[in-house]
């Protein structure tokens, strides 16, 4: 490499090690398991120089000890023989009638120097960050560095190579793996069925609907979102002129999962893991893309509140599945409800273990009556204008989605309606379509109002008696 130009001031990323400099390395600044096979080998020397010190063999400057007598092994002559040279077992290149500890720290300080980028202070270093949202440390930070470089960057700074030769990579990972969470959720092998036994669980989930489910996460559109959402496109190295764009976010997703491939080289759980916690893929409900998941409802709630996602950590829990913790806030109250909350499940699946927890949270927020603000929208409940009533309060912007109906014929004139707003459910059965839509409406004014914490027993009694279904 060489520099084309100086080091742009206060960028997110440290510069590069250029001809040999850079930050002093020292054996305790680093995790022998998180350096390659080439830095543990260094490390494997230093401690075998020093287990020779400690038995006496080389002084504690690690000059050799000529007066240093080896016992004896049984049935060896106790003539006395001229020493033999002593030879060490590994590090030769370092030794020279002792052992060149300032040549070792050199060579390891460097070699550290090209797998490893200077640490920032908490909250400013790249690499720690990154660390925590994708859960993988990276042996050669310089690979995560290059996913989040552009090519306009890298040729401004005399950079060779960026993010493009990682982003064909990460595709090809990024579709194998979301591939395989939908065959494993949605696809069986029928042993009884010998003439095709590989099928869909469901019949309407044919070739069609499963390519759409996967364009759902591997289309630029979600990707960007999730880079914005995890806060991921502040690390993009742009070139003077170019702006933030869909694309950029979606190739630096791309190259991000890249550059764990290479790093882990191809280490099937760890790209698992990783493409998990940056896409969060949800298949808990098949058809995700016509009705919304709890993760979903939470997610966007919490977003608009707090400006932020909730806190969403899943680990393997072996032959039990997968367990996840959430952490979420809920409005300053006084209920005695701390704001900041966590929530700890277990489940069979990765999207199983979120989704549940995201119904747990939601649970919460919602029993604590917490998850809607009524208090001063003067609502009391009534069947007869419930449709209106319901209406009213999107349109003074209590609710922030206008209610959705959607409707069944049952028999003869009987219909179902089922009502969708502001995060609740609600249904409803009775004679046309009116009367099956006012009961719906009222189910869900009712659960709106059990959310803001102000719903009477009496309204609540009320609306188990007009579903119209029992």
């Amino acid at each position: 490499m060489h520099k084309n130009k100086r080091w742009p001031e206060n960028c997110v990323w440290p510069e590069p090690v250029w001809d040999g400099e850079g930050v002093a390395w020292e054996e305790d600044d680093v995790d022998p398991m998180l350096l390659d096979e080439d830095g543990r080998e260094l490390l494997e020397i230093k401690e075998y120089f020093d287990t020779l010190v400690e038995e006496g063999r080389l002084h504690e400057d690690y000059s050799l000890n000529e007066y240093y007598e080896e016992d004896d092994e049984p049935g060896e002559s106790d003539d006395e023989e001229e020493p033999e040279e002593f030879v060490p077992e590994i590090g030769e290149d370092y030794w020279d009638d002792g052992f060149n500890l300032v040549a070792w720290q050199d060579d390891f300080s460097h070699h550290v120097g090209q797998l490893k980028i200077e640490p920032r202070g908490a909250g400013e270093d790249p690499v720690a960050i990154v660390h925590r949202v994708i859960d993988y440390e990276f042996v050669n930070e310089n690979l995560l560095r290059q996913a989040f470089t552009r090519r306009a960057f890298a040729v401004q700074y005399g950079i060779e190579g960026c993010s493009e030769e990682l982003e064909f990579l990460g595709d090809s990972v990024l579709n194998h793996i979301v591939t395989r969470e939908i065959v494993g959720q949605l696809m069986d092998v029928d042993t009884a069925r010998t003439e095709a036994p590989f099928r869909a669980m469901r019949r309407e989930y044919d070739e069609g609907v499963l390519s759409r489910i996967r364009s759902q996460y591997v289309c630029k559109e979600y990707l960007a979102q999730r880079a914005q959402e995890l806060g991921l496109d502040q690390f993009i190295l742009y070139g003077s002129g170019e702006a933030p764009t869909e694309s950029s976010r979606e190739d630096m997703m791309e190259a991000l999962i890249g550059a764990v491939a290479v790093d882990s080289s191809w280490d099937t759980k760890a790209l698992e893991r990783v493409v998990d916690n940056l896409l969060c893929v949800q298949l808990t409900y098949p058809d995700r893309f016509l009705k919304e998941t709890h993760y979903d409802l939470l997610g966007a709630w919490h977003q608009k509140r707090f400006g932020c996602m909730p806190s969403y950590e899943v680990y393997d829990l072996g032959k039990r599945g997968f367990g996840c913790t959430i952490r979420f806030r809920v409005p300053e109250n006084d209920k005695g409800i701390q704001t900041s909350q966590r929530i700890d499940v277990d489940a069979g699946t990765r999207s199983k273990a979120r989704e549940e927890a995201a119904f747990m949270a939601y649970g919460f927020i919602r029993n604590h009556g917490l998850w809607i603000n009524l208090k001063d929208a003067g609502l009391v409940p009534s069947l007869e204008h419930s449709i209106n009533q319901l209406q009213e309060l999107y349109q003074k912007k209590y609710l922030d989605e206008a209610p959705k109906y959607e409707f069944e014929q049952w028999q003869g004139d009987e219909w179902n309606c089922d009502c969708v707003c502001g995060g609740v459910n609600g249904y409803g059965r009775g004679l046309g379509k009116t009367q099956a839509k006012k009961r719906a409406a009222y189910m869900v004014l009712i659960r709106l109002l059990q959310s803001a914490g102000i719903c009477e027993k009496s309204w609540e009694e009320e609306m188990w008696k007009n579903t119209g279904i029992f």
